[in-house]
């Protein structure tokens, strides 16, 4: 099964976050000014029986991606006026395992939906100011990636 490396990016002149998997994401990113940050972890790149799609939309007015697996974060998304953009990966939707959680936070002052699935990227959410809004799903334990600030 191919697996993909979920990215974060950061840019500061939008103060958004946008958490990608695919090539065209990180051309995306790359493209709007953003710079890696770090890889998040690893997702499946095709779906497998027992997995959900990771979802990425835009808002033109708040320019925010906001990456999500759950329906509620879809029906979030579209009823704050986000369009879909893409399928990033595939992630699963209940605990299993030794699943590492994606989370999502949210910053009021930004506008910006953060989806993590590493302590430094909650610890980040945090420092800053954003609030635990839920799991979003859950990645695959990745010992062969390095997980630091790139």
């Amino acid at each position: 099964m191919a697996r993909l490396r979920l990215k974060l990016f950061y840019s500061h002149s939008r103060e958004d976050n946008f958490t990608t998997a695919t090539r065209l994401g990180e051309t995306d990113a790359r493209n709007a000014g953003y710079r890696e940050v770090r890889v998040e972890g690893i997702v499946d790149s095709v779906q497998e029986a027992g997995t959900v799609p990771l979802k990425l939309f835009y808002s033109n007015d708040r320019q925010d991606n906001f990456t999500t697996a759950t329906t509620q974060g879809e029906a979030d998304a579209l009823n704050a006026g986000y369009r879909f953009v893409r399928v990033e990966g595939y992630v699963y939707p209940r605990q299993t395992g030794s699943l590492i959680p994606l989370k999502l936070f949210y910053s009021n002052a930004r506008q910006d939906n953060f989806t993590t699935a590493t302590r430094l990227g909650e610890t980040d959410a945090l420092n800053a100011g954003y609030r635990f809004v839920r799991v979003e799903g859950y990645r695959h334990v990745d010992d062969d990636v390095v997980l630091n600030p790139v």
